[in-house]
């Protein structure tokens, strides 16, 4: 499906190592060849058509940066915790830094922590 970048939120972007390089390269393929991998998003609960990036923050920047408005999406049907876990265990045989797993983790636990807070009706956290 094709999603506008207006209906994506992409509250996992910060935590990726920015590498010059390979976003130059990134560029320069999708310039030349156009968007092959769709991005991963899932749909955000209660509000229709909005979507939480999962997988493919580098290809949105990189699309937006070539002057596109729309990018080619997949969207998995499970919630945005389940989403984060499966798309980091694929992960693992990728080289990322420890600062990119420990980061991830941190904050699907603290989102996690959170939705379980809202879901009880707990807002003090007690």
């Amino acid at each position: 499906m094709q999603l506008e970048f207006h209906q994506l939120d992409r509250l996992w972007e910060h935590l990726r190592v920015h590498h010059p390089g390979r976003q130059r390269r990134l560029l320069a393929s999708l310039a030349e060849s156009g968007q092959q991998t769709p991005i991963v998003v899932v749909a955000v609960v209660g509000q229709p058509g909005r979507y939480v990036v999962i997988d493919g923050h580098k290809r949105i920047t990189a699309l937006q940066q070539l002057g596109r408005d729309k990018v080619e999406a997949v969207v998995w049907p499970m919630s945005e915790a389940e989403a984060v876990v499966l798309d980091r265990s694929m992960r693992l045989s990728e080289h990322e830094t420890a600062l990119e797993v420990g980061g991830s983790w941190l904050s699907w636990s603290s989102a996690s922590a959170m939705a379980s807070m809202s879901w009880r009706g707990d807002s003090t956290g007690a």
